[in-house]
């Protein structure tokens, strides 16, 4: 009998979730200035991003792409990849939290 995996079973690993977990906000970061601050040159958007007053609130909305991809792996039972986004969306919400409140 042949062993035959699945895509998403392949995929089921706590590593892979945790680079999904970080390489989704970035590309968040990309489509909120495409949505929002299309207005502001890239170069721009990126200074304003590294005022400390702004960058929690910044954080937050690019995190927040995690949560259903989270569900949706849970939904289907790869949690393996549900603690991997877990994990890399705790960081960066401790940064998030360093940032506000310690800085």
């Amino acid at each position: 009998m042949e062993n035959k995996e699945n895509f998403l079973d392949k995929i089921n690993q706590t590593m892979i979730g945790f680079m999904m977990g970080l390489i989704l906000p970035m590309l968040m970061f990309v489509l909120y200035h495409q949505l929002k601050f299309s207005y502001l040159p890239w170069d721009e958007y990126v200074k304003s991003t590294r005022d400390l007053a702004v960058l929690p609130s910044f954080i937050k909305v690019c995190v927040f792409i995690n949560l259903p991809f989270f569900f949706l792996f849970n939904l289907i039972g790869k949690f393996n990849l549900c603690k991997g986004l877990f994990i890399s969306s705790i960081l960066y919400i401790i940064a998030m939290l360093v940032i506000k409140f310690a800085l």
